[in-house]
């Protein structure tokens, strides 16, 4: 029986180790991610740490961060909250893509037959990295726009000034 033994999936990351906003924001974004890790390096059935990546999760566990975001950001203003979430979301555009892909890896993964299923896994887990390497790229790229406190009007000044966000 083929080995699947899961890699370090964050040596890569460059904002993972790094708590760069203010509160909880940089654990609610990486949480999720940190979980699925501890939960899949503790089995070693193909399925299980299948299950424990399970994309519709991580993206649902995303998309309320991105709105507890912009809720505690402009618990006032819906347009700016609307605003945030929708700038925060178009950023995330790569972060869903690789949740797709790693949804589909997934799914292969589970239905393969068995001679093939160690290359399935193999293509899984490229999956899986990739997931975390957009969830570190789209974490940097949001830090400015949730640092802004020009609220709406921000992204058109950091579009003006081509400033990154």
């Amino acid at each position: 029986m083929p080995e699947f033994t899961l890699p370090e999936f964050t040596r890569s990351l460059r904002a993972l180790a790094v708590p760069s906003a203010p509160g909880s924001d940089h654990d609610r974004v990486f949480k999720p991610l940190i979980q699925a890790r501890t939960a899949a390096h503790k089995v070693h059935a193909v399925e299980a740490q299948v299950a424990a990546f399970d994309a519709a999760r991580l993206e649902r566990e995303w998309r309320e961060a991105i709105a507890a975001f912009a809720a505690a950001r402009h618990a006032r203003s819906a347009p700016d909250r609307r605003a945030l979430e929708a700038e925060l979301d178009a950023l995330a555009a790569p972060l869903w893509s690789a949740l797709q892909a790693l949804q589909q890896s997934a799914a292969a993964t589970r239905t393969v037959a068995a001679a093939e299923r160690k290359a399935a896994w193999e293509r899984w887990v490229v999956a899986v990295q990739r997931v975390f390497d957009t969830a570190d790229d789209w974490w940097r790229a949001a830090l400015p726009v949730l640092g802004d406190s020009r609220g709406r009007s921000g992204a058109l000044w950091r579009r003006v000034l081509r400033r990154p966000g």
